[in-house]
């Protein structure tokens, strides 16, 4: 370089340092991880590149780019990727996933026809300006948080450390062991606050998690841990609040049960604040609205944290005067503004005093009627000129400030090399000046923090012996019951009351299982009987099941016979919270987002003895809470 602070120093573009990172993964690397042939692997690179290239054609939609300069078309490029609960549940997943974003980005596939298309309110910013509390200073008793309790850090400085360096969060996020995670690490929450680690807790409130029995790693301990008491017979976490519609297994540990309310007896709105629906053409919001009374004392949680808020005079819910401000969760839903007058609220239609606004305007007393009267369901479909190429959109990027979907109305660039991750890296290796992470991360920082994405083996692989446990297995919820809500609803119960470990035919009859005999599942941290199912469509190698299904005994107010609890299991008996790597515990979890390492556990497979009883096992027993409504 010339002059300035690095002159002297060989630099490289990305692209030269992502041909130099990759040089290694040849079609053959892949192939002995994957056991897919090479010669596969190079015919689908292949397809992909005949399709995004070969295929491309153009389409008569005229739009005007960030820069200003007009285009006829739009470049169709018909091939695209998607990465979701898959890959996330992986402890490589960000690199992983971030080499499939490269890879779309390096084709030109994104937000084109047939690619990958953006749905509002995406595209974000990149990354997004909200950042998470980062010192003891935004976090103060009987005041607002400072910041939003979720964000993304883009320095060390960001990270949710005390002056001491000691993690303001009790789930350890947004620190040194997992300095992006933007969700939480919500699976760490029991553990961290039995043990003290960063500090004991005097009270939790579990909502739409069943924490003690499908929601969580290592079932069977975290059940023990919920049981633990102090010296003083105190219990490690002295009050517990569960929120459930239904008696699940963690209603049994609970001090307090706030009796919730399925979503027929509930007003909810899916909102463009939260996990918006929207399509490709559009910002999409729905509500739902109760076709049914709550039955005895539920009461739909929104309106439990309604109320407390108001009753605790929370700013956000106290009028100027100090009387309540809002009546009740529709009301508030309807009033609610991110800032005084934004015109901005959980709901976009029919906005403004008389409805006639869409995604910005002043509220309207009338919007849950109107909502009512179109299906639940608003759809604003914006211009042809704005359905693609949001990124660098001219007309979306100004249509998505002016409705405050984006703060700005700059073009989203996509980095191939990351400049925030190698901030973190640099910190790690002592070339930066500012905070720095313990002396046991640092290694772990530098290796995972690489500016370019890369593939590694998952964590777990490193503490396993993988001759002995060479199957693969992954787990994952039905979504007839993804939550709590609707789990044991009677027409979910008829499509499965139990479910079956899904084997390769020919990987069962190597360990002499027969198809619905019953058989051993064992990890390094445990093991499960269940019955066995045959299926060409699962690859020899692995092994999978439906997660939620199995209950304990006498749970969800279930016969202690029915089939939930003798046939159905939980694959979570066998998943580790924790590992133990480099002489120091760190959580299953991807080590630059926190999210947890669901799939990467290693097992193997043995038929069971014809003698044993035909149930799963292990059984679990729940108990009937006082007060449940009796069938």
């Amino acid at each position: 370089m010339g002059a300035g602070p690095h002159q002297g120093k060989k630099v490289a573009p990305a692209f030269e340092l992502l041909r130099r990172q990759v040089q290694e993964t040849t079609p053959e690397w892949a192939a002995s991880i994957t056991g897919i042939p090479a010669e596969r692997i190079k015919k689908l690179a292949n397809e992909i590149g005949q399709a995004a290239f070969e295929q491309a054609f153009e389409m008569p939609v005229q739009w005007t780019d960030a820069w200003g300069k007009e285009h006829q078309s739009v470049t169709a490029r018909p091939v695209a990727f998607h990465a979701m609960r898959g890959l996330a549940a992986h402890s490589n997943g960000f690199q992983t996933t971030r080499g499939l974003a490269v890879l779309m980005s390096l084709i030109g596939t994104i937000d084109r026809p047939g690619g990958f298309r953006h749905k509002a309110p995406y595209p974000r910013q990149v990354p997004p300006n909200v950042k998470p509390p980062s010192s003891e200073n935004d976090i103060k008793p009987n005041t607002p948080l400072g910041k939003a309790p979720l964000g993304w850090p883009t320095q060390p400085e960001d990270l949710a450390l005390d002056k001491d360096g000691t993690p303001l969060r009790i789930d350890k996020a947004y620190t040194w062991e997992h300095p992006l995670a933007a969700h939480g690490l919500m699976h760490n929450v029991i553990t961290n606050a039995v043990k003290g680690d960063p500090y004991s807790i005097d009270t939790l409130m579990i909502f739409m998690a069943n924490m003690s029995w499908n929601s969580t790693m290592n079932t069977m301990e975290v059940r023990d841990l919920l049981n633990s008491k102090n010296t003083d017979g105190e219990f490690k976490i002295p009050f517990l609040v569960v929120c459930d519609a239904f008696q699940s297994e963690m209603v049994d540990f609970a001090d307090l049960v706030l009796p919730d309310t399925t979503y027929l007896e509930r007003h909810d709105a899916m909102s463009l604040l939260d996990r918006p629906i929207s399509e490709f053409d559009g910002p999409v919001d729905s509500v739902r609205i109760p076709v049914l009374p709550a039955t005895g004392e539920c009461k739909p949680f929104q309106e439990v944290l309604i109320e407390l808020a108001s009753r605790l005079k929370f700013p956000a819910f106290t009028a100027e005067d100090g009387s309540r401000k809002f009546k009740d969760y529709p009301d508030f839903i309807t009033r609610f503004e991110t800032a005084p007058n934004s015109g901005i609220g959980f709901l976009a239609g029919w906005r403004g005093k008389d409805g006639e606004k869409s995604l910005r305007g002043e509220p309207n007393p009338d919007q849950w009627k109107r909502y009512a009267e179109n299906n639940c369901v608003f759809h604003y479909k914006m211009p042809v000129e704005h359905q693609y190429m949001r990124n660098w959109n001219r007309g979306y990027l100004d249509f998505s400030k002016a409705n405050a979907l984006r703060q700005k109305n700059d073009p989203i660039m996509i980095a191939i090399y990351s400049d925030i991750l190698q901030k973190f890296r640099l910190a790690a290796k002592g070339q930066r000046p500012g905070a720095t992470p313990p002396e046991h991360l640092k290694s772990r920082i530098v290796k995972y923090f690489d500016p370019l994405p890369f593939w590694y083996p998952p964590l777990e692989d490193e503490v396993t012996d993988l001759e002995k446990y060479s199957l693969n297995a992954i787990t994952q919820r039905p979504m007839a019951m993804y939550h709590s809500w609707d789990s044991q609803n009677a027409w979910l119960r008829q499509i499965h009351s139990h479910n079956y470990l899904y084997v390769n035919t020919k990987t069962a009859l190597e360990h002499g299982i027969n198809d619905g005999a019953w058989m051993w599942i064992e990890s390094q941290w445990g093991k499960v009987k269940c019955m066995a199912r045959h299926s060409e469509a699962v690859d020899p190698g692995t092994v999978w099941t439906w997660n939620a299904i199995g209950k304990a005994e006498s749970a969800w107010s279930l016969d202690p016979s029915s089939d939930e609890s003798k046939k159905g299991f939980l694959l979570n008996h066998l998943i580790s919270e924790e590992l133990s790597l480099g002489g120091f515990s760190v959580s299953n979890s991807d080590p630059i987002t926190g999210q947890a390492g669901w799939y990467d556990v290693r097992v193997k497979l043995a038929a069971a003895d014809e003698n044993e009883p035909e149930e799963t096992w292990p059984q679990v027993k729940a108990y009937r809470v006082p007060g449940m409504i009796k069938k």
